[in-house]
């Protein structure tokens, strides 16, 4: 890999806009309903899982993550080949082309007409927006020093691979540099961003654990601090770390022994006169 730069720049207007919600894999379809008395073939519209339109959303973000990581910093501009693409996105050309025609689709990219040889230029839309940007951890994507994003791979074609995906761009999305890059965000705010349904995200969170991509910290739910009550995520290959009072209670929540702690003044006096009551 020639770029051995740590991040690349996420826009996130269109996240922020709520841009993630339309790349599901739900959609209305004609489907046969068989009920007594009804007549035979009857057909009504409902909501149903699509498969290959599933697969699509997962290309077309997989691939929006390598361009923005294959970007020039400063115009937001990607020059790339077909062979790169397939071997930084482990994707095949067919679907790589379908992606470019998504992304486009959403509005979240421009491609430039030039010669099929010298590759294609694409311009991600938003680069230099003012309103803000996110960071990608681009380094730890291609797994240290690998010409391919071998972590992007991981979200293969399933319903679970989807949603994580989803919500790892939301949490790269809502990170607060005046908190140490730490993105707080309750399982209701990232429904709602993502289009996930709220009962799977904490399986989403999960996988992206698993993955090495974050860490967090569950909310503390009897604080009095509404912020405090929210989950806290941490985003691995950032160079960003836990403030230490929440590393602290980090490993707590995942069983790590706790620190011992100094009794209190009314402890050592009770041991004190138990002592004194003994001699």
């Amino acid at each position: 890999m020639s770029d051995r730069s740590q991040w690349a720049k996420l826009p996130i207007r269109w996240v922020h806009k709520g841009g993630l919600g339309r790349f599901t894999g739900r959609a209305i379809r004609k489907v046969p309903v068989a009920m007594p008395f009804m007549p035979h073939g009857l057909e009504v519209e409902r909501e149903v899982d699509v498969e290959a339109l599933r697969n699509e959303c997962i290309a077309a973000l997989r691939l929006y993550l390598v361009l923005c990581c294959r970007a020039d910093f400063g115009t937001g501009v990607a020059h790339v080949t077909y062979p790169q693409l397939t071997c930084l996105a482990k994707m095949s050309r067919a679907v790589i082309a379908r992606s470019f025609s998504r992304l486009e689709q959403e509005g979240l990219i421009e491609r430039q007409a030039q010669a099929t040889k010298s590759g294609t230029s694409v311009r991600i839309v938003g680069w230099n927006d003012e309103y803000a940007w996110g960071k990608i951890p681009k380094l730890h994507l291609h797994d240290g020093g690998s010409d391919r994003m071998l972590l992007l791979a991981e979200f293969n074609y399933c319903k679970s691979s989807l949603d994580a995906l989803k919500v790892l761009i939301a949490i790269l999305s809502h990170r607060d540099k005046s908190r140490a890059g730490i993105a707080r965000l309750s399982y209701d705010a990232l429904s709602k961003i993502t289009g996930v349904p709220r009962y799977r995200v904490a399986d989403a969170i999960t996988k992206l654990y698993d993955m090495n991509l974050i860490s967090f910290r569950q909310g503390d739910f009897r604080d009095m601090d509404p912020m405090d009550r929210t989950n806290r995520y941490l985003v691995r290959g950032l160079g960003s770390y836990w403030p230490e009072e929440d590393a602290e209670q980090a490993d707590l929540a995942v069983g790590a022994p706790a620190a011992p702690q100094k009794p209190s003044k009314k402890e050592l006096k009770a041991a004190v006169d138990f002592v004194k009551a003994g001699g």
